[in-house]
């Protein structure tokens, strides 16, 4: 069999992207994966424009009104990735010659931020938020009676460790998928992101989109996070939270490299495995 019968032939076996296809065109150099919780607003936003969408390019008024900031997710899921074959497409691309890149965030800064997004003040009033419905998770989790009680980023880790990868919500489970296991994939941090993809656009001589600082303002980030010692980062990590607790003041730091001489570090690093092989340096 022929290399391109073969890649033809494994792109027709099932592929579970689940609720995050790759961002894929014609008009572009490589197939790019993503995961929620990193950087995914400023990529869909830092693709669309380098392919040249008409809602953000002097199209409709009412079409880049309704599609800007974190709207871009609605056009990226019920516009671009609803078009005929497009998984398919998708599929023979990941399958074929086409380059494959994937952005990673730091595991732990993303499932503690995961963590905060729980303990947001709005879990008590939209229960149709992804993370409210993740609190009520880990409140059944830990079996207890108050349906806005407090847990700690440790409970939260031990829930993600109880709980099947494909039965957390997107936003919490790992970033790495199985259909990524024996792939040529290049995995790329979103630290440094504006840089990482000035790079990309050198390397592929992609416009320089990532100079266009309105890109990457989603319209959902908090303020810069601060650092913290020791015992504020044990507090952190053991300490029951209660919803609202930390909201309007800027997240602070818990990282790979704040956990690396922790138990929880330990646990989390096991929870996460899969990640943490495909990005080594975290």
């Amino acid at each position: 069999m022929s290399l391109h019968i073969a890649a033809a032939a494994r792109a027709l076996l099932p592929v579970r992207f689940g609720q995050r296809p790759p961002l894929y065109s014609p008009r572009f150099p490589f197939l790019l994966l993503w995961s929620h919780k990193a950087a995914s607003t400023a990529l869909a936003q830092w693709f669309f424009a380098q392919i040249g969408s008409p809602h953000l390019e002097g199209g409709d008024r009412d079409a880049i009104q309704r599609y800007a900031g974190l709207g871009i997710h609605a056009y990226q899921f019920d516009v671009h990735c609803r078009g005929a074959g497009y998984r398919l497409r998708c599929r023979y691309a990941l399958a074929g010659a086409l380059p494959v890149i994937k952005f990673m965030r730091d595991p732990a800064a993303r499932a503690f931020s995961a963590f905060l997004a729980t303990r947001r003040g709005v879990v008590r009033e939209r229960p149709d938020f992804w993370g409210a419905r993740v609190s009520r998770q880990v409140i059944g989790f830990k079996g207890m009676s108050e349906p806005f009680g407090a847990y700690s980023f440790a409970d939260f880790v031990e829930w993600m460790a109880a709980t099947p990868v494909l039965r957390q919500n997107p936003h919490v489970r790992q970033q790495w998928m199985p259909f990524e296991a024996g792939r040529r994939i290049e995995y790329l941090p979103i630290e440094h992101l504006v840089s990482v993809l000035s790079g990309l656009e050198h390397r592929f001589g992609l416009p320089a989109v990532s100079a266009r600082a309105d890109i990457f303002h989603s319209g959902h980030h908090r303020p810069p996070p601060l650092p913290v010692d020791a015992e504020t980062l044990d507090s952190l990590l053991h300490e029951p939270v209660m919803p609202g607790r930390f909201d309007g003041a800027p997240a602070p730091v818990v990282d790979s490299a704040a956990l690396r001489a922790s138990a929880l570090g330990e646990r989390l690093r096991a929870v996460l495995a899969a990640d943490y092989r495909a990005c080594p340096q975290y």
